[in-house]
């Protein structure tokens, strides 16, 4: 069918005839698009348009797909690229010599025969004792002990370096140095210095018991002991019968409390073996562990066989080598002061007397040392430290006089005259009705028993006493004969085999100095450029690792909302001593310090008394000013501390320096020195710190219910760490008593690895360890810290380490790795693995 006329007529009908008007007629069309552009059609669904925009959207979606895939592979190429630019990019190594030297200690150090999983301290330490052998000189050897003993060798060239333009009290510890150092002069005083300490404390040359001229019939014999006590305390500072001392007050920190009880300070002079004392008096926390004085001192033991002959048998043999100690010692003085040749004795006969002398002395010794043992045990009962009962000295003194009565014993006034002879060489006067005096418990039956003990002891064998103990820690300064006296028979008393020597004279010497007179000797390692970049790096890190503290206390469910805001506020006012006081570079500081001072170099002796008797003076006279919150330990000491009552962290300069800071990557030192300052920041917050609210008081600042959570939590440490066992000994840690340590050491690793992430995200990615190019930074940071305990130690050693509040050094690497779940994911260390316990104890 057609629409328009064509070839074979009309099929529609006749043709229309248009008039002139109508428009010509318009050729045939053919197709809709002419049809389009002559306005006749208007496209709404003709085939052929829709077959012009399906095949039009098929182009569109075709061209997309191909840039799609352009795309796809412009990416792929661009991703080959960049994974072959990695493989090819040289690894950017840290080649400062801090790395270099990093490298190579860990290097020596590590056991790569060791599997990490299975025992880390064995990776990390396995081959350290090879490279540091231990000198006979010490017990047990490590980083602390080699960093100690190297100081001490900077402090005795600097000691004996030729100076100018420095500080007088620099000059005097170089006098004193030099006093201690010169043995000809000992040598040639002899026991003249000795001889003139006990005419000051009225004690005579040699024990009247042993009056070798006269008989020995001391019936109507008068010794004031009182008065001798108070000289032995205001003039050497030491504690004999009775300890008294200053503290913080407990509930106010802000001032100072008077303290008395059993004997403290027992040896205020510096060791002859270079150990350091315990620190006694304030609550304060080490990092490392403070070795025991073992100036012949009781308290140390050595018997380590169970079976009971034989525990019986060596305590004879120490008892004995004692007696013979005290034998010599006072013979010497009998020969000294020339009596003995005017006597009508042979030699036989004096010996005979002196060993009689000698067993009255240790008789005595032993009574009075049970109450004092007594008074040292450990209840765990931290209520007590809080509740510590207050009294005049009039009340002190009726509590000892009834004990004394009850056991038919003279009663005498003690107690108020003690305490007014010794302030009479200082600035403060005593109120007796106001000034109330602090004796604990045990403390109070100690001083009570005592009483009692010297109130029905001859005055002749209680002079005896008093004299002994003046005499032994004096002499062991004085001549060779005497030093040597002192070796041979700490070895016996010890059981030591020590090659039959002591450390240098020339380091016992620097240790002497650098115990009486730390702040001035620290000149010898103050850098004036401390403040403007080593402080600055310690001081952030620190911010660091609170703020990592902060937000692991945000995490724990353990804890409710208002002990939780109680802790951040006691974190940030958690103080922070760095280095070295800020006045210690300051012109005239130094010398205001040591106000009072005078040193000689030809004086040994002397010149350590009168340091010891400065020092009592300006804390006599403290009593009345306030708690200023000063350091708890020179800037030369290799340790740090956490003072409750202040709130306070103590970091030494020599903590700040190699092989504890300044190891060349972050991750190094976070694991170190991080470490380290998360411990101590831990410790207000352990058993024992987390009772000391934020200005330092002893104060419950915990909800009950939070208490009652953080006890419960605790039992999974005293579980774990008690079923760490010691071969040697056939022995297990004490989880108790090492408690409140391995809290320290669990939070601080967590806290120190916590903000090393913060740290490295907010500055990048630090270069590879040269030599450790396989190892990550969490990997070298977990290095870090297990090389930290690395050392080296002796049978008697570790029974010493047993005793301690701290765990054994291998033991705090291993704990608070095993309960850090980071560490197991950082060496890939499958379930159930000795590194990876089904099991881990979380606090912080």
């Amino acid at each position: 069918m057609h629409a328009w006329s064509g070839q074979g007529g009309d099929i529609m009908g006749p043709a229309v005839t248009r008039t002139g008007s109508a428009k010509a007629n318009t050729p045939p069309l053919k197709n809709g698009s002419d049809l389009r552009e002559t306005g006749y059609l208007i496209a709404v669904g003709s085939r052929t348009a829709r077959f012009r925009r399906k095949h039009k959207n098929k182009m569109l979606l075709v061209t997309f797909l191909v840039f799609l895939l352009l795309l796809l592979c412009l990416a792929v190429v661009m991703t080959v690229l960049y994974v072959k630019q990695k493989r090819h990019k040289p690894v950017r190594i840290c080649e400062s010599k801090e790395c270099l030297r990093s490298a190579a200690n860990l290097a020596l150090s590590i056991d790569k025969t060791a599997d990490p999983c299975e025992d880390f301290y064995q990776y990390a330490c396995g081959n350290w004792a090879e490279d540091h052998p231990r000198p006979d000189a010490y017990r047990s050897y490590d980083w602390f002990r080699d960093k100690q003993t190297k100081v001490y060798t900077i402090l005795r060239d600097f000691l004996t370096k030729n100076t100018t333009d420095l500080p007088n009290p620099v000059q005097q510890a170089k006098d004193m140095y030099k006093a201690c150092m010169d043995i000809d002069v000992l040598d040639k005083l002899g026991l003249k210095p000795v001889f003139e300490i006990l005419k000051e404390l009225g004690l005579p040359l040699y024990p009247t018991y042993l009056n070798v001229t006269q008989n020995n019939n001391y019936d109507d014999y008068n010794f004031d002991w009182i008065e001798t006590v108070i000289k032995v305390k205001t003039y050497l500072g030491m504690d004999v019968l009775v300890g008294f001392d200053i503290f913080t007050d407990p509930k106010n920190s802000s001032i100072f409390r008077l303290v008395m009880g059993s004997p403290e300070t027992t040896n205020p002079f510096p060791s002859m073996h270079n150990e350091k004392k315990r620190h006694n008096g304030h609550k304060s926390n080490s990092y490392y562990r403070i070795p025991i004085n073992e100036e012949f001192d009781e308290s140390f033991t050595v018997s380590y066989n169970h079976e009971k002959n034989r525990d019986e048998n060596e305590d004879q043999k120490r008892a004995q080598a004692y007696k013979l100690f005290y034998a010599e010692l006072m013979k010497l003085f009998v020969i000294e002061t020339g009596n003995f040749t005017s006597s009508n004795i042979n030699e036989i006969e004096l010996d005979q007397k002196i060993l009689a002398t000698s067993n009255e002395y240790y008789n005595l010794y032993n009574e009075l040392y049970e109450l004092e043992s007594d008074n040292e045990t450990d209840t765990g009962d931290d209520d007590a430290y809080l509740n510590i009962p207050q009294y005049t000295a009039d009340e002190i003194q009726e509590l000892t006089d009834t004990v004394v009565s009850e056991n038919n014993g003279t009663v005498i006034p003690v107690w108020k005259r003690y305490l007014e002879g010794v302030f009479n060489i200082s600035d403060t006067e005593l109120n007796f009705e106001d000034d109330k005096i602090l004796v604990t418990e045990p403390d109070m039956k100690y001083l009570a028993g005592m009483a009692t003990i010297i109130s029905k002891t001859p005055p002749v064998l209680v002079e005896l006493y008093v004299w002994i103990k003046v005499v032994e820690v004096m002499a062991a300064h004085t001549t060779t004969e005497l030093r040597m006296i002192f070796q041979r028979s700490y070895d016996e008393i010890h059981s030591k085999k020590l090659s039959g020597s002591p450390p240098p004279r020339s380091l016992l010497c620097a240790s002497a100095v650098n115990d009486m007179m730390g702040m001035a000797v620290s000149y010898a390692i103050a850098d004036p450029n401390f403040f403007n970049v080593t402080k600055p790096k310690v001081q952030t890190m620190l911010y660091e690792m609170k703020n990592s503290l902060a937000h692991l206390v945000g995490k724990a469910k353990w804890m409710d909302d208002d002990t939780k805001l109680a802790t951040y506020q006691k974190i940030i006012q958690m103080k922070t001593l760095i280095g070295f006081p800020d006045w210690f570079m300051e012109d005239g500081r130094l010398e205001e310090y040591y106000s009072g001072i005078e040193v000689t170099s030809d004086t040994h002796l002397k010149n350590m008394i009168q340091i010891i008797q400065f020092k009592i003076k300006k804390v006599l006279n403290k009593f009345r000013v306030g708690n200023n919150f000063t350091w708890a330990t020179d800037p030369t000491e290799v340790n740090a501390y956490h003072t409750f009552q202040e709130n306070t962290i103590t970091v030494p300069m020599v903590m700040l320096q190699y092989p504890f800071f300044d190891l060349g990557l972050d991750s190094l030192n976070y694991g170190s020195l991080g470490t380290v300052l998360g411990h101590e920041i831990t410790h207000g917050f352990d058993n024992f710190g987390r009772q000391f609210d934020k200005d330092g008081n002893f104060l419950p600042w915990w909800t009950n219910e939070t208490v009652a959570s953080f006890v419960n939590m605790t039992q999974c440490f005293v579980d774990q760490y008690s079923t760490f066992y010691v071969p040697e000994l056939g022995e297990h840690v004490d989880g108790k008593k090492t408690l409140g340590e391995n809290i320290a050491d669990n939070g601080g690793v967590r806290e120190a690895f916590a903000a090393l992430r913060h740290h490295l995200h907010k500055h990048g990615p630090e270069p590879k360890l040269p030599g450790f190019e396989h190892m990550t930074s969490e990997q070298l940071f977990f290095l870090s810290y297990g090389n930290l305990w690395c050392g080296v130690s002796t049978k008697d050693s570790l029974k010493s380490d047993l005793e301690d509040e701290h765990s054994p050094q291998q033991f705090r690497a291993k704990g608070a790795l095993q309960n850090n779940e980071e560490f197991a994911r950082s060496f890939h260390c499958p379930p159930g693995s000795q590194m990876n316990p089904p099991t881990r104890c979380i606090i912080f």
